[in-house]
C-alpha cells in the first residue's frame, strides 16, 4: 500500500486505543473507519455506482466520524478524511487528499423500541476539501488545453476529450450528501456504512465531484449520569412500637423496625424488595424474581435452578446440555519446534474434531481455520506459519474425511492475541484467579487453532446432546 496511507493507518491506531479507553454512553458516538473515493461514477445517475475498480481505497482507520444528537430524529456530526487518493477520471495518481467539514443526519427510528439495532439515516453537509489540481487548466474555445479522459464505460483503451471551461484549486467548498446506516451490536458498540455525493460549488463541470463511501466501527458515550432521589423525610407519630420512625396506624410491620419507601416493613438483604413480599428476604435479588439472585443469570432464580453457579436453559432445570465442542478438542493441538508438523499427540484429537464437523447437525455448514501465534518473531514469520498450521489441521481433518470444500485455512499471526503483556498476573477470571501467571503461559494461550462457521459468527461451533434432566429443587 502506498507509504502514506500505511502510516496514517499507524497514527489512527493509536488514536483509536484513546478513545475506545472512554466510558460509553449514549448521546455521542464516535466512529472510525476506512473509506474510498470515486470520481467515475459522477457522469450520470449511478453510472459506474458499484463498479469497484475504479474506487480509489484508503486503508483502515483514515476516516473519523463525531457525532451527537440534538434532539428526536436528529444529529450533528464532523467527518474528516484523509489519505493518498487516485482521480481516475482525470488520471490523477497519489495525491494528498483532505475532507473535514459539518453535518446534519435526520434518523428516522432513533426513537424506535423494537428496531434499536437498525438505525438508517440522511445526512447534507458542508466541507473544506483539499487536493491538488493546480495546473489543470481548460479553455473552452483552446482545443489544446482540453484533457484525456475515459469514456462513459471508463475504458482505459477508449478516450474522450474534457472541454469547457475548468480552472482547478487545491482548496474547494464541498457541499455533500447521502444514506448511511448504523447496525448496533450491543446498545453502545456497532459498525456504519455510508454513502456520499461531493459536489464542488466553485465549478460549472463535474470534473472533481465525486462519490464517497466509508465503513467504521462506531461507540457510543457519554451521557448525563443522573443523581437519585433523596429519601422521604421521617415522619413523626404518635404512636411507633417498633421505634422506626413510621406511625403504627401508617406501618404495615408495626412490630418490626422497617424502612419509611416499604411503609415500615423490612428489606433484610437490601434488593428494594421488602421481606412480607421477598421469596429470598436473606440473599438479594432482583425485582423479576421476586427478590431471588440469580447467580449464574440464565434467567432462573436461584431457588428454582438445580445448577444455580452453571448457566442452563429452563428446560433442563436451570442445568446446561452436555456439548460438544469443535475448538476445544483443537485447544491442547501442538505442532513440532518451528514447524507446522502437527506432533504425534495431536492427531487424534483433529480426528475427533472431524468425528464432530460430520455428524448430521452441521450438514452443510462451512468452517474456516484460523491459525495463531504468540508475540515472537516478525509479521511476516508468524503470519506464514499461523497460515500454514491451519492448512496442516485442515489437511488431516480432510484425512479424516472432512470434505475440503468445507473448510479454509486462514493465518492471523499475531494480530488477535487472547493475551498481551498487559494481561500478565493481571487479568483474572470471573472467581478472581490469576489467567496468566508467568510469560510461558500468556503465550500458550496465543499459539492455537480454531474452527469458526462461515456464516460470519464468531463463537465456537457446538453441538447441543441433551442429557437427563437433573432433580427437580423447586420449591
Amino acid at each position: 500500500m502506498k507509504k502514506f496511507n500505511l502510516l496514517l493507518t499507524g497514527l489512527a491506531t493509536t488514536l483509536a486505543t484513546t478513545v475506545f479507553a472512554q466510558n460509553i454512553s449514549d448521546k455521542w458516538y464516535i466512529g472510525i473507519g476506512a473509506h474510498a473515493v470515486d470520481y467515475t461514477s459522477v457522469r450520470g445517475i449511478f453510472d459506474g455506482y458499484f463498479d469497484t475498480d475504479d474506487y480509489s481505497i484508503v486503508p483502515p482507520l483514515s476516516k473519523l466520524t463525531v457525532a451527537r444528537s440534538i434532539g428526536k430524529n436528529f444529529a450533528v456530526d464532523l467527518q474528516a478524511s484523509i489519505g493518498e487518493i487516485d482521480n481516475k477520471r482525470l488520471k490523477i495518481k497519489d495525491e494528498f487528499f483532505v475532507l473535514a467539514g459539518l453535518g446534519l443526519r435526520f434518523t428516522p427510528l432513533s426513537e424506535s423500541k423494537s428496531l434499536r439495532w437498525l438505525d438508517p439515516y440522511v445526512r447534507i453537509g458542508a466541507n473544506y476539501h483539499k487536493y491538488s489540481y493546480k495546473g489543470i487548466r481548460i479553455v473552452e474555445d483552446d482545443p489544446s488545453t482540453h484533457l484525456d479522459a475515459y469514456d462513459d464505460d471508463y475504458n482505459p483503451e477508449k478516450n474522450y476529450k474534457l472541454g469547457g471551461k475548468f480552472t482547478g484549486h487545491d482548496d474547494n467548498f464541498i457541499l455533500n450528501g447521502g444514506v448511511g446506516i448504523n447496525f448496533w451490536f450491543t446498545k453502545n458498540f456497532g459498525i456504519n456504512i455510508e454513502s456520499q455525493y461531493n459536489w464542488a460549488t466553485a465549478y460549472t463541470k463535474d470534473y472533481i465531484n465525486f462519490f464517497q463511501h466509508s465503513a467504521s466501527i462506531i461507540f457510543k458515550f457519554g451521557a448525563k449520569k443522573e443523581e437519585p432521589l433523596p429519601p422521604p423525610p421521617p415522619v413523626e407519630a404518635p404512636s411507633d412500637r417498633d421505634g422506626d420512625g413510621i406511625p403504627d396506624d401508617q406501618d404495615r410491620c408495626p412490630d418490626t423496625p422497617g424502612l419509611p419507601q416499604f411503609q415500615g416493613c423490612p428489606d433484610t438483604d437490601g434488593d428494594g424488595i421488602p421481606d412480607d413480599q421477598d421469596r429470598c428476604p436473606t440473599a438479594a435479588g432482583p425485582s423479576q424474581f421476586q427478590g431471588c439472585p440469580d447467580t449464574d443469570g440464565d434467567g432462573i432464580p436461584d431457588i428454582d435452578d438445580a445448577c444455580p453457579t452453571v448457566k442452563g436453559p429452563i428446560e433442563n432445570n436451570g442445568c446446561p446440555w452436555e456439548t460438544k465442542d469443535v475448538t476445544f478438542r483443537l485447544k491442547n493441538i501442538n505442532f513440532e519446534f518451528n514447524s507446522s508438523k502437527l506432533t504425534a499427540e495431536s492427531l487424534p484429537l483433529v480426528k475427533d474434531a472431524a468425528k464432530l464437523l460430520n455428524d448430521e447437525s452441521f450438514d452443510g455448514k462451512k468452517f474456516f481455520v484460523d491459525g495463531h501465534t504468540d508475540r515472537v518473531g516478525s509479521v511476516a514469520v508468524n503470519n506464514r506459519i499461523s497460515k500454514q498450521r491451519a492448512q496442516s489441521v485442515v489437511n488431516e481433518l480432510v484425512n479424516n474425511g472432512v470434505s475440503k470444500d468445507r473448510l479454509i485455512a486462514r493465518g492471523f499471526g499475531k494480530t488477535e492475541l487472547l493475551c498481551k503483556q498487559a494481561d500478565i498476573n493481571a487479568k483474572r477470571d470471573e472467581k478472581g484467579n490469576i489467567l496468566y501467571p508467568d510469560q510461558e503461559t500468556c503465550d500458550r494461550e496465543n499459539r492455537r487453532v480454531v474452527i469458526l462457521d462461515q456464516t460470519g459468527s464468531k463463537v465456537s461451533i457446538t453441538e447441543e446432546v441433551k442429557v437427563k434432566t437433573p432433580g427437580n429443587k423447586r420449591k
